[in-house]
């Protein structure tokens, strides 16, 4: 089923950094998010709320356990679906926002039907007591997790900034010299060797690789049997990077970044040569790339 519709009713802007949204971030934020609210709860206890529920401290404890538990499986429900979109789409800082505040709106109603579910002296036929439930619950529910939330961003934020220092200092130490590029099959063993200048790119089909270099200025291709993963991981300091699922690019051939709506593409400098695709999870990493490399090519 097509989302183009969609698209166009999407509040379009500036895309989220990569961190927000990669899988082990948002596991740490929701580990982050349940510990923190569990004991912010029952130290801090916000707006007396031991009254607003009537209920003894010990049973307040298992109450808010069980608060917690709730808003956390809301909210890994939540980070579960953003992950799945942005594997697919763009996710926008605007849309961010609004994805956040609508976690805390259900999250709000849930706890406004389990405080009249416990109290005896709220009603569910009264607007009244549902009106005021429901602000109480969303100014706790903001509180409460508007802290972890920010705390986790500013964190991710630190360790991508540092992260993107350590490769642009890497890259700074990179031999001027050609250098030589081994690739080794699925046992580890070389099977082939090429100057790292010569290659253009590396494409993948099941578990083959096929290297596409420059042989006396003409393109010629070497299969290997090896998976693109593999070749990925051993090459991580070099020129050659990952950016598609069936992809790796030299960046010392790239001529030029094409980004049209959410689609981009990378233009190689060699005659005849396909452009090469970059999908959305190698975005930030392959502008970073083009950034970095073309500077060097003076």
């Amino acid at each position: 089923m097509s989302l183009k519709w969609l698209n166009e009713w999407r509040v379009k802007g500036k895309s989220v950094d990569k961190y927000l949204t990669n899988k082990s971030n948002l596991v740490r934020l929701i580990m982050f998010t349940a510990i923190f609210s569990l004991c912010f709860i029952n130290l801090y206890k916000p707006f007396n709320s031991t009254n607003w529920y009537n209920i003894s401290p010990i049973k307040y404890f298992l109450f808010s356990s069980l608060l917690v538990l709730i808003g956390i499986l809301v909210i890994a429900f939540s980070r579960f679906l953003m992950y799945r979109f942005v594997r697919k789409h763009s996710l926008y800082y605007l849309e961010y926002a609004l994805w956040i505040i609508t976690e805390v709106v259900v999250l709000s109603g849930l706890y406004t039907a389990m405080t009249i579910a416990v109290n005896d002296e709220l009603s569910w036929w009264s607007w009244t007591d549902i009106i005021k439930s429901f602000k109480n619950a969303n100014i706790n529910t903001f509180l409460v997790i508007f802290l972890p939330y920010t705390v986790s961003w500013l964190y991710f934020s630190y360790e991508d900034k540092k992260t993107r220092l350590k490769r642009i200092e890497q890259s700074k130490y990179l031999a001027d010299d050609t250098a030589i590029i081994q690739f080794h099959d699925e046992r580890g063993e070389v099977r082939f060797s090429v100057a790292s200048d010569k290659v253009v790119y590396i494409e993948s089909a099941d578990n083959y690789v096929t290297i596409n270099y420059l042989s006396n200025n003409k393109m010629a291709t070497f299969m290997l049997r090896n998976t693109l993963k593999r070749v990925a991981h051993e090459l991580v300091n070099s020129p050659v990077k990952r950016c598609h699922r069936s992809y790796m690019v030299n960046f010392e051939h790239v001529a030029a970044l094409r980004r049209k709506n959410d689609e981009i593409n990378l233009e190689i400098d060699v005659e005849n040569v396909k452009q090469i695709p970059v999908s959305k999870t190698y975005s930030n990493d392959m502008t970073e790339a083009f950034l970095i490399y073309s500077g060097r090519k003076e």
